[in-house]
Formats: structure tokens, C-alpha cells, sequence
């Protein structure tokens, strides 16, 4: 933006704050004071109706009737999808909550905000440019009017308020102020200053706008902010500022309750009873001291380039118990969240439904130990990401990190499914035993129902060294789709209690005192690229609990380890080879080439054991011979993955064996496998690659 162009917004601001000095009053409420009333005389420019009627009516033009304020109103329209051509927003919205009329952030701090804020000095959101304006008024408050404003002003012990609608009372008790906005529509509260003994309490009947100018409130009392309305918040974070918000570890009684609102809900420093939506280029810094750090009893939406900042909580980062109405739980459209947790069995992100991931950026970490739940009957572990039902990710960045004993990195009691994004999950503690028949064990990513894999890529890592320490963990079935998939872990790598499907993705999981692959039930291959590590003998690179249910109808597959836990089904369509007795070292190489020496793959061990080798891909025949060698090098492939290479040139080395397929599934080397004994074709006892 030019000087030039800055200095003349500055005389136009100049200018209207002169003509509405002329005819506007704003009430200052100190103590328990009541907004006195002013004489509603319209002039040019001003933000307010000339009475309640025509406020009402003013509104209404722009939101739907007929129930626009009922929470389970759902339009139809929840994407986020941008204007055509034009991502700046309307200019509804006051100078105060600092947004630049040019789109995006132009990295200046709000006007009039304050700045002696102490700076959140860890990661900012970065996708600011991703932020565009949808057609959806639930999500969007550039598509609702506030005509209505209040002011909330904090310095140290004490609090003023001002107002421009007389029907908006206040109550001032020290740095505790209340508002009473039941009567009025419209309502934008813009919040700012410092108090180490202050809070925020709001009721309204209606939406509103909830914009924080640079504060930092850490109330004695309860929440820092506590709405109070079912209704929901546009929770906007002005340009370029921070904003801090704490509670105490004991909850006292408040300042001021409206009359008939007994019993008020309230378990973290930022609480609301409705919906909460965060827009807004600044940064929300929260520390649950009671309970959790951000709670709704209605449904969580992010947009992008806003940047929410967990530094602790007891229980919950952000509590969600979502919407059964509008169907939403947790919505991550975009922006930053960072959570840091440190409270035993304490999640992240704890959603009663849906958690839906679209974009931005989430690094949470956990470290709380698991513990017995004796409401539940049952243990309770720390989870980055947990939802009582679903969990789709569709895009963005995850890093998640647990390292209490029994931690996970995403748990959902439904289904899980991934259509893309960029996922890294490590856990590091062990498993935790309340019972011999209680335990709660560390998983990357468990679901009491399905896991589907169509896209995105899974870095997934569980090092625990206990029992039970799973890279992936479906109680139902698992289906790749797509996707890349790399897990390391100390017991199986991946684990279905019911099938495993594979029609596409790259799949690769090492365990290194268990299975790489298994399932209880079966396994389909269908497509993909699927590769298994798994330890000595007998565990298997991929094992199958019933015999004969591994069918591989396509695809390229890969086990190594010291058995082989359910031979490859004759009712398979593609030919596959199981190889016994293999000695295999760490970082060598065995390759598959044709009656041409042509290289259909080549692998590159990852471990050393005696092992058996099972292997598949499209290029074996029937009737054709083929030679295993090892010790080579390879060079001029057009792929390699996880020590998988395709499509290469092989040179040197030495040959291990041939074999000729005569049926879909041929067994060469030992009997056995693992252990030795049967020979090898050639030669007897174990050979190295």
C-alpha cells in the first residue's frame, strides 16, 4: 500500500470520527452502571439505526429470516467456496477490527490496537492468501451486518465500556465486565487492553461478532471470556495482533449473572455456549488452567491465516461438542493451530462429533499418561486428535506427537478416512496396565471402526517398546485406496481385526518385534505398491490369521521376516513367490530379473535375520524362467521408494537362485523358512543375498 493511499484513509478516518463526535455520545460504564440513553439522530456515515425497529429490519437484510438466529438453521451451502475474482472483504465490519480493504494481510497491526501485548512468539499461520470469503453466512461474518458496536477497554484493575446503542447495558465490577445484549441484533464487541484480574462475560440472543484488538485477560474468577449464548461467535483476531487469554485453577463466583441464568456451564478460559468461528491475520494465545483451554457446546470452524495457540491445559486444548443439527463438529478450513498438553489422558483436539481437516497447519503434542476412567469403567488415554465418532482429513499439515504411556496420535470411535494432507504422527510411551485385562497401549492411528487410505501421504512412527505399540489399528477393516504410507513401530506396523483391502497407494510398515502387515481376517491386494517388515521368527513381513486368506490379485508386493504367517491363496489371480531360508543382511540388495536380465524390481533389506521372502508383481508368467540375484547395484530407475526400485538397470552381484512358475503360487528355498533346513535350489542350508 502507498503512502500516499495510507495518509488518505488516515484524513477519512480523521473525518468521520469528527462528524460522529457531533452527534454520537458513547456511554463510559464504571462500577455497576447502566449505559445511559442518547437521542438517536442519524447522520451521514454513522453505523446505527435511527431506533430498534429499523435495527432489526436493517439486519434481517442481511441474513436470512425467518430463524436466521436458531443454531440448527443450516443453509445447505457449508463450503468455503471464494467470490468469483475478488478475495477482499465487504466492508462490513469496523476500522477497529483492522482488516485491510485490498484482501490478505499486509503484516500491519490493527488500528487502535494494543500493542504492549506480549507477542506470541511461536509459529504463525501462513496461508493468509488461502483466505477467501465463502457464500455461506454461518462461516463468513463479512456476510452479516453489525451495525451495533461495543468497546471493552482493559488497564490493570479497572475496565471501561462504551457503546453506541443505549439497549446494550454493561456491568463493571473492577476489571469484570458483563454485557446484557439479549435485546439487540447486530452486535460486533471489540475487545483490547491488559488485566491480570479480569474477565469478559456476554449474553446475547443472537449472533455476533467477537473481535480481540490485542488483549490479555487472565481472569481469578472463571473463564476469561464466557458467552454465554447459544447462538454462535464470529471470533475475529485482529491484523497482526496477539491476543492472550487465561483462567485460574479454581473457579469462584462471578461478578454478575443474569437474572433466571442459575447454574451457568463454564470449564475453560475461553468458553461459549455456541458455535465459535475464527477468522481474522492474528494470533489467540490460551492457557486452561482449570479444565480446558477453548470449549464450545456448539461446533468449532478455522479459517485460514488465523493462528490459535494452546500453551496448556489440564484436560482439553479444544473441547468440541458440536452440532448435531448442522452435522459439524471440529472444521479446520485453514490457519495454525499449536497445542501443547500436558494433563494426563488430555487431548488436543476432543470433538463429541465430526473432525474434519481441509487445510492449515496442526502441531500438537501430548504427554500425559494414561489413567482408569471409573465413570467409563475404562482406561483413558492423552490423544492428539480424538472424536467420538468420524474423523475425515482432506488436506493440510499434521504433526502429532504423544509420549505418555498409552498415547495416541489420532483415535476416533467410528471411522477414519484420509483424502489427502500431510501427516506425521510419532508416539514414544509404552503401554499403560491398570488391569490384567485394562490396558491402554500407544497406537499412531486407531479407529474402533474402519480406515480408508485414498489419498495423502501417513509418516507414522511408534517406538514404545510394549506391547501393543501399533503404527495403524482398525477394530474392522482397513482399505488403501492411494496415499503414501510409511510406519515404523515396535509391535505390527499395521493390525486389522476384521480385512485388509489394497486397490492402490504405497504402503510400507516395519516392526521390529512383531508383524509388519496383519489382519486377523483376510487380505486383498488388488493394486498399489504393499511392503512388510517384520521381525524374527515367527513373525511375519505380512501375516494373514486365517490360512489361505491372503489373495493377490495385483499390485507389487513385498514381505520380509522370520515366517511366513499365511501363504498366498491358489484363488489369486497374480502369480506370487515365497522364498525360505533367506540369510539377510542390513542394506543389501536382492533382485528379481527376467529370462532377458532385465530388472522387474530390485529390494533393499532393511534388517538382518533369517527370513523368508514373499514377493509379487504383475510381471511374473507362468512358464517363465526367472533369476533372484543379490549384492548388485542398481541405477537408471524411474522409481524408488522405501528401498523399492522399479524399473532399473541390475549389474554385478551374484545369482541366488532360478525359478520357473508353473502355478500361481511357487515356494522355493526352504520349507520352512526362518530357520533353515530343506536347502536351497542349488545348494543346501541358508544363502546370504
Amino acid at each position: 500500500m502507498s503512502y500516499i493511499k495510507r495518509f488518505s484513509r488516515l484524513l477519512l478516518l480523521v473525518s468521520l470520527l469528527y462528524m460522529g463526535s457531533c452527534t454520537m455520545e458513547w456511554e463510559e460504564s464504571g462500577g455497576d452502571n447502566t449505559p445511559t440513553e442518547q437521542p438517536n439522530t442519524p447522520n451521514e456515515g454513522d453505523n446505527y439505526a435511527e431506533n430498534e425497529n429499523e435495527e432489526e429490519n436493517n439486519n434481517e437484510d442481511n441474513t436470512p429470516s425467518d430463524g436466521d438466529n436458531s443454531e440448527d438453521e443450516n443453509n445447505g451451502n457449508n463450503e468455503t467456496t471464494p467470490p468469483s475474482g475478488d478475495e477482499n472483504e465487504n466492508g462490513d465490519e469496523s476500522n477497529d477490527d483492522g482488516d485491510d480493504d485490498e484482501g490478505g494481510y499486509s503484516g500491519e497491526p490493527a488500528p487502535d490496537a494494543d500493542l504492549s501485548i506480549t507477542a506470541w512468539n511461536g509459529e504463525w499461520a501462513t496461508d493468509v492468501g488461502n483466505d477467501t470469503v465463502g457464500t455461506d453466512k454461518d462461516f463468513f461474518y463479512e456476510l452479516n451486518t453489525f451495525n451495533n458496536t461495543v468497546v471493552v477497554t482493559y488497564n490493570g484493575s479497572t475496565a471501561s465500556v462504551a457503546s453506541n446503542n443505549s439497549s446494550i447495558k454493561s456491568y463493571v465490577t473492577g476489571a469484570y465486565v458483563a454485557l446484557d445484549m439479549t435485546s439487540v441484533s447486530g452486535v460486533e464487541v471489540i475487545v483490547k487492553g491488559k488485566s491480570a484480574d479480569g474477565g469478559l462475560k456476554i449474553y446475547s440472543e443472537n449472533k455476533y461478532k467477537l473481535t480481540l484488538n490485542g488483549v490479555d485477560l487472565t481472569s481469578k474468577r472463571g473463564p476469561a471470556i464466557n458467552s454465554q449464548s447459544g447462538k454462535r461467535i464470529y471470533l475475529h483476531l485482529s491484523n497482526g495482533t496477539t491476543n492472550r487469554l487465561t483462567d485460574c485453577a479454581t473457579y469462584g463466583d462471578d461478578h454478575y449473572t443474569m437474572a433466571g441464568s442459575a447454574n451457568e456451564d463454564r470449564k475453560g478460559a475461553l468458553f461459549a455456549e455456541g458455535h465459535i468461528i475464527v477468522s481474522g491475520y492474528g494470533a489467540l494465545v490460551v492457557a486452561g488452567k482449570y479444565k480446558h483451554a477453548i470449549v464450545t457446546d456448539g461446533y468449532y470452524y478455522q479459517r485460514p491465516g488465523a493462528t490459535v495457540a494452546v500453551t496448556e491445559a489440564v484436560k482439553n486444548g479444544i473441547h468440541v461438542k458440536g452440532d448435531s443439527g448442522d452435522g459439524i463438529g471440529v472444521k479446520i478450513a485453514g490457519g495454525l493451530i499449536n497445542a501443547t498438553i500436558s494433563g494426563t489422558a488430555g487431548k488436543g483436539i476432543k470433538c463429541d462429533m465430526v473432525i474434519e481437516v481441509t487445510g492449515g497447519k496442526l502441531n500438537i503434542t501430548t504427554s500425559g499418561n494414561a489413567t482408569y476412567d471409573s465413570d467409563e469403567k475404562d482406561t483413558s488415554s492423552a490423544a492428539c486428535l480424538k472424536s467420538d465418532t468420524n474423523i475425515n482429513i482432506k488436506g493440510g499439515k499434521l504433526v502429532l506427537k504423544s509420549s505418555g504411556s498409552g498415547g495416541k496420535g489420532i483415535s476416533a470411535d467410528a471411522d477414519i478416512i484420509f483424502d489427502g494432507g500431510n501427516i506425521d504422527i510419532a508416539t514414544t510411551g509404552g503401554q499403560y496396565k491398570y488391569s490384567s485385562q485394562l490396558t491402554s497401549s500407544p497406537k499412531g492411528i486407531r479407529a474402533d471402526g474402519n480406515i480408508t487410505i485414498n489419498g495423502g501421504n501417513l509418516n507414522i512412527s511408534v517406538t514404545g517398546k510394549s506391547e501393543g505399540s501399533e503404527g495403524l489399528e482398525s477394530k474392522n477393516t482397513i482399505t488403501f485406496n492411494g496415499g503414501n504410507v510409511i510406519i515404523n513401530s515396535y509391535d505390527d506396523g499395521i493390525n486389522a481385526s476384521s480385512a485388509m483391502v489394497v486397490n492402490g497407494g504405497r504402503v510400507y510398515a516395519h516392526a521390529t518385534n512383531n508383524d509388519g502387515i496383519d489382519s486377523n481376517g483376510t487380505i486383498t491386494i488388488n493394486g498399489g505398491v504393499f511392503i512388510g517388515i517384520g521381525s524374527g521368527e515367527p513373525e511375519g513381513g505380512i501375516d494373514v490369521d486365517n490360512s489361505r486368506s491372503l489373495l493377490i490379485n495385483g499390485g507389487v508386493v513385498l514381505g520380509i521376516g522370520g515366517g511366513m504367517m499365511g501363504t498366498p491363496s491358489t484363488s489369486s489371480k497374480q502369480y506370487s513367490v515365497v522364498y525360505g531360508g533367506a540369510s539377510v543382511s542390513s542394506g543389501q540388495r536382492i533382485a528379481l530379473l527376467d529370462a532377458s536380465s532385465n530388472m522387474l524390481f530390485s529390494f533393499e533389506s532393511p534388517i538382518t535375520m533369517n527370513a523368508t521372502f514373499c514377493f509379487s508383481t504383475p510381471d511374473i508368467k507362468s512358464g517363465t524362467t526367472y533369476t533372484v540375484a543379490s549384492g548388485g547395484t542398481v541405477n537408471n530407475y524411474s522409481e524408488c521408494w522405501q528401498g523399492w526400485y522399479y524399473d532399473g538397470t541390475w549389474s554385478g552381484g551374484s545369482t541366488l537362485t532360478t525359478f520357473t512358475p508353473s502355478s500361481v503360487v511357487t515356494s522355493i528355498g526352504s520349507s520352512s523358512g526362518g530357520g533353515g533346513g530343506g536347502g536351497w535350489p542349488g545348494g543346501g542350508g541358508n544363502r546370504p543375498w
